[in-house]
């Protein structure tokens, strides 16, 4: 593929940022796009001889097939990290995305469910249950009730649960470790979802496992999620990142402080949390509309 040093890079984020694993194959997905990109359209083979007009030409083919913004935009960053790495290598002088604008985004808030959507799910959710079914309902019960990330709940320690304390160490982005309170309900969950795993004879360091005494891959937490919710007849989408953001959204309404909010979703930037601020003031607005005399 001639010398674009993408090796190099993805090694780079994956020892010196700690990327996630998944981070690392959707920037090397991005990256060997526009590599193959380039080659194919331009004949280039070698980093050096990439110029802003083939980045250009490349977004330009992005938005025209019909790519969403926010896609487009990632792909970009990619490329933003991947120039500065080459200038740090001193293989580059000058990045060639100067003058690349930033897309602009339409401002999506999160979707949240409903109290009554959240009081029918756990109103219905008996751990008194096989292994499995007991399983399906704590990655409910977990995710609803900490608000962490599918793949922090795939790669929890059981060691790192502490039900005396009510409260779990769970590892995050670029392995920052973060302390999550959980309420005297959800440890006594977990503590019955541990005596059925060990009534099943299932030995694990990470707490939730298959029956096959496997590590969970992300399909299976996110049908899981999907199937309970469209059981509930929760419309619109339907995936694990929605009880994250239904967690973080009610914190804020019962009055807890955003930046403490940003501390247990393990957010680096105050910015991604405030998004569900926003949340909130739409909830105000409906019920000014809804309240006030002079609607």
């Amino acid at each position: 593929m001639g010398f674009f040093f993408t090796d190099q890079f993805i090694e780079y984020l994956q020892y010196q940022r700690k990327f996630s694993p998944n981070t690392l194959l959707a920037y090397k997905s991005d990256l060997l796009e526009f590599i193959n990109f380039s080659i194919e359209r331009f004949e280039i083979q070698k980093s050096e001889a990439i110029k802003n007009d083939m980045v250009r030409s490349w977004v330009s083919e992005l938005i025209g097939n019909g790519l969403e913004p926010v896609s487009v935009r990632r792909k970009v960053s990619t490329l933003r990290s991947y120039f500065k790495y080459l200038q740090k290598e001193n293989i580059l002088k000058k990045s060639p995305l100067t003058n690349i604008p930033q897309l602009k985004l339409s401002k999506k808030l999160p979707i949240v469910l409903s109290n009554e959507s959240i009081d029918s799910i756990f109103d219905n959710l008996s751990l008194d249950a096989s292994y499995l079914e007991s399983l399906n309902h704590i990655i409910i019960c977990i995710l609803y009730g900490t608000g962490i990330r599918r793949a922090e709940l795939i790669g929890l320690k059981a060691s790192n649960v502490d039900l005396e304390q009510r409260q779990i160490k769970v590892l995050g982005k670029r392995s920052k470790e973060r302390i999550v309170p959980i309420t005297f309900e959800l440890a006594e969950q977990i503590s019955a979802f541990i005596e059925i795993k060990r009534k099943t004879g299932i030995v694990s360091e990470n707490l939730v496992v298959t029956i096959k005494n496997e590590i969970l891959y992300p399909g299976y937490i996110y049908n899981v999620v999907k199937k309970t919710l469209t059981l509930h007849k929760v419309n619109g989408k339907r995936s694990p990142h929605i009880l994250r953001h239904t967690y973080a959204t009610r914190l804020l309404q019962n009055g807890a402080e955003l930046l403490s909010v940003k501390e247990l979703l393990g957010h680096s930037s105050l910015a991604s949390t405030q998004v569900y601020t926003h949340v909130n003031i739409e909830d105000l607005k409906r019920i000014y509309k809804k309240n006030h005399p002079k609607q």
